[in-house]
């Protein structure tokens, strides 16, 4: 069951990469589980499924939940900047 939830959070995790929804892992299990909100993932979420997956020796998954951890922390510093400057 937990290896359910987490591949169901890394295949939304890496959603630009395979191109997968919560909608439509749902639409396939509408019972399906996932790791954090699927909807807002953190960094903190990231890591905890990269940690998951390291235990279980799936490598391939890791590294990419590390590029999407690398995006979604640059796409946060320029979420910050920009708000930044409209307030300055």
């Amino acid at each position: 069951m937990i290896d359910k939830c987490m591949n169901n959070s890394y295949k939304v995790m890496t959603s630009l990469l395979k191109e997968r929804t919560v909608e439509s892992i749902l639409e396939k299990d509408n019972k399906a589980m996932f790791y954090g909100n699927p909807l807002d993932y953190t960094i903190e979420d990231i890591d905890e499924v990269i940690e998951y997956f390291e235990n279980t020796e799936e490598y391939e998954k890791c590294g990419e939940l590390l590029e999407e951890k690398y995006a979604k922390e640059h796409a946060d510093y320029d979420i910050f900047i920009h708000k930044l400057t409209e307030n300055n």
